[in-house]
């Protein structure tokens, strides 16, 4: 018996997507191709690599042992086409990075062209990390993270702990004048998440102001948030780092206050590659240097 690097990435893409229509689009292919190299992967073993569950595909027992090794092989052929690229000047490196929208337009979108002003020979794509998101599924890169990942073969960096503080419109108060007190907030609108759409439960603040608070606006990302607290919609808690510079006022600024943390994340099989190890360390030495950016000082 033998497997070729083809049969193990139609095997990994199967596994992480747990579908082979999905594994199909990723790698290109119709679904029936991809169908059929299972089977021959399956005769060729003599057991089954997966079996069906309510969710999807899952490995069997077999398939799970294999896994380990499916990932080694992903890695050495990632070593093997990252080294061909520094080869070959004419060839672009690319990468993906992946971040929630707040880190992703606030920050990345900034500091990401100076590195390809630096690094012409590279292609970089920033996408919003979805809700479903796992990084082991490779939809990205790199992946800046709210959750310090507890499980799985992944590389991670602490890249800053920053601040979020409740703001309002400057005259969102008139005429009463700015709270004294939290209860005083009672009834009055505010602005937050999409509950089903929470990229994580940290970052659901509402919940820690008040019980029963007042949600007239919704909106899947933290951008869309700090729009509507700009133009008086509601009260709403945004990171220090979008509202520096601007007109918003926080409140209750010495009780009301909420402390969090990205993380710079890629898979354990791309630590040897030197294009992903580039991207990532020039976002890990910005990020230092932007340290006070992400801090609330009052």
């Amino acid at each position: 018996m033998q497997l070729n690097w083809d049969d193990i990435r139609v095997f990994l893409e199967i596994e992480r997507t747990g579908r082979m229509s999905q594994a199909a689009k990723r790698l290109g292919v119709s679904h029936t191709t991809i169908a059929r190299r299972l089977k021959m992967m399956e005769e060729r073993c003599g057991c089954s690599l997966f079996q069906p569950t309510d969710t999807g595909l899952a490995l069997t027992e077999i398939g799970a042992q294999i896994l380990s090794h499916a990932h080694e092989m992903e890695g050495a052929a990632g070593a093997i086409t990252d080294r061909l690229i520094r080869q070959n000047s004419d060839t672009t490196s690319r990468v993906r990075v992946g971040a929630p929208d707040g880190f992703g337009n606030a920050i990345l979108s900034h500091i990401l062209p100076e590195f390809l002003r630096k690094h012409p020979e590279f292609e970089i794509e920033l996408v919003p990390l979805p809700v479903n998101h796992k990084l082991w599924r490779r939809d990205v890169d790199i992946a800046v993270s709210l959750d310090r990942p507890v499980t799985g073969r992944i590389v991670m960096r602490k890249l800053t702990d920053y601040d979020l503080n409740l703001y309002a419109s400057p005259n969102f108060f008139d005429p009463d004048g700015p709270p004294t007190a939290r209860e005083e907030l009672r009834g009055r609108p505010f602005v937050g998440y999409i509950d089903e759409l929470l990229y994580t439960p940290e970052l659901d603040f509402n919940r820690f102001i008040l019980s029963d608070i007042k949600v007239v606006y919704k909106a899947a990302t933290v951008k869309a948030q700090f729009d509507a607290v700009r133009n008086g919609v509601g009260l709403g808690v945004l990171p220090a780092f979008m509202t520096r510079d601007t007109e918003l006022v926080p409140v209750l600024p010495e009780e009301i206050n909420f402390e969090r943390s990205y993380w710079l994340l890629y898979p354990e099989e791309y630590k040897t590659l030197a294009r992903i190890r580039c991207v990532s360390d020039f976002i890990f030495e910005k990020t230092q240097v932007m340290s006070n950016l992400f801090r609330f000082w009052g």
